[in-house]
């Protein structure tokens, strides 16, 4: 018996130290806030990243074709989406937020994890996937399924963070190839003309990350 919970003991000691290992070395490399030096309005059409290696190339937040801006949405980014039904039709309507990741020349980039703070209202789309894209057209899921978002706070809920280190394709990327990212929603109801925001949460007032991507940038 003590053999076993040594052993067990043994692997959980293996198990920890592989994780911590797992995340040595790893910073924040892009990041974006909406309250400083001046709070956005909630209606810009790009933003671009607040936080960005100096070895990358500059990031800017950007909106599909059906993600209208909206105005209210003060120290964050949202809008209106249209009323698709599923994924498929959030695809064909160009319901999503995109931004990319390039290395500079000499350098490779390498993905460890995604936060996010999302924003919906009570009719609004709140089903969501993250879709990721090396050549710009051909995008793969990140994670095993879809997440729906029930809460309703005005400030937007912190999400789940997303593991990107096992996606092989994403480590060790070089300057030569672009990483798109794209957050699709989709499963608002009601009339179109009654469509309400979807987007990313608000910043404090000290200004807070409301997306933020962990990896490391090296030559």
């Amino acid at each position: 018996m003590k053999i076993m919970k040594k052993k067990v003991l043994s692997r959980v000691l293996v198990l920890g130290l592989f994780m911590c290992l797992s995340t040595i070395g790893y910073s924040q490399i892009l990041a974006w806030q909406f309250a400083l030096p001046e709070p956005s309005k909630g209606i810009d059409r790009t933003a671009k990243a607040t936080t960005n290696d100096d070895n990358l190339e500059q990031s800017v937040l950007t909106r599909g074709p059906n993600a209208i801006p909206k105005q209210g949405n003060s120290r964050g980014f949202s809008g209106n989406f249209p009323i698709d039904a599923n994924k498929e039709e959030a695809k064909k309507s160009g319901a999503y937020y995109q931004f990319t990741v390039k290395a500079k020349a000499g350098y490779k980039v390498s993905l460890a994890s995604l936060d996010a703070v999302l924003r919906r209202q009570e009719v609004s789309a709140h089903v969501y996937r993250w879709m990721y894209s090396l050549d710009g057209e051909n995008f793969k899921e990140v994670g095993t399924e879809d997440v729906i978002i029930n809460d309703l706070n005005n400030n937007g809920i912190k999400q789940s963070q997303i593991s990107l280190a096992e996606y092989k394709d994403l480590q060790n990327v070089p300057a030569s190839k672009t990483i798109t990212f794209r957050i699709y929603a989709w499963g608002g109801v009601g009339e179109s003309g009654n469509q309400r925001a979807f987007g990313f949460g608000k910043s404090n007032s000290k200004g807070s990350n409301v997306l933020a991507i962990k990896g490391t940038v090296s030559k």
